[in-house]
């Protein structure tokens, strides 16, 4: 008994003569002799569990899924919703504008009692070197205002740091080496950038890829 139709042409001529046995995949291994290549190929099924596992490892280490607690990704991100955090971006190419990040506190909220191991997560609005500001309302970036489609509705705030050194560092605006500018996209209800000042990269630990409701994960009843 040979293989089925659909499946001659992808089985090697060597097994196509040999019976059921042999070329069933729960046989407890598959040889593959290719004729213009000078290599056997050897799959055991027990390798292949053990591959599998290794890359469920090397997933868990490059990504994860994190809980939202808080509305200051609203509308972006809502609390109770789940999103995922991936760490390779940021290995090839630095933090851009747009980009939602995962970070840890930073020193500014360290010393107001912020566990150092808290996990916060914002948008990136200014990268080293740009001038960032607020009028009436609007965010400027070099100058320029920005059109932001993402943000909660009646936006209405300000730049308010949270003391003397801060404040100083808003008054001079302009972003410095080694750091980026971020704030929720619930703007009247995020504590970011505005109050602590800017975000170094090295406190950033993931970037936002996706995300998902638990009840986009339940079965109906």
């Amino acid at each position: 008994m040979g293989p089925p139709r659909l499946l001659r042409g992808l089985i090697p001529p060597q097994l196509v003569s040999m019976d059921a046995a042999a070329w069933l995949p729960c046989s407890t291994h598959l040889q593959l002799q290719l004729s213009h290549c000078h290599f056997r190929l050897t799959l055991r099924w027990p390798d292949a569990f053990k591959l599998l596992f290794a890359l469920l490892l090397v997933s868990a280490a490059l990504a994860e899924v994190r809980y939202i607690a808080s509305s200051s990704m609203a509308p972006t991100l809502r609390p109770a919703d789940r999103a995922v955090s991936e760490r390779v971006t940021y290995l090839f190419r630095r933090p851009s504008i747009g980009d939602i990040v995962f970070f840890k506190a930073p020193t500014a909220l360290q010393n107001y009692g912020v566990n150092k191991d808290v996990v916060f997560i914002k948008r990136i609005l200014a990268t080293p070197g740009d001038f960032i500001e607020v009028r009436q309302g609007q965010l400027i970036v070099n100058g320029v205002a920005q059109k932001e489609n993402y943000t909660a509705n009646h936006v209405s705030y300000t730049m308010e740091a949270m003391g003397p050194v801060l404040k100083l560092c808003m008054i001079l605006q302009r972003l410095p080496e080694g750091h980026v500018f971020v704030m929720g996209d619930n703007r009247n209800n995020s504590c970011d950038s505005r109050a602590w000042g800017p975000l170094p990269i090295r406190n950033i630990i993931g970037r936002y890829v996706m995300s998902f409701t638990r009840s986009s994960i339940q079965q109906p009843r």
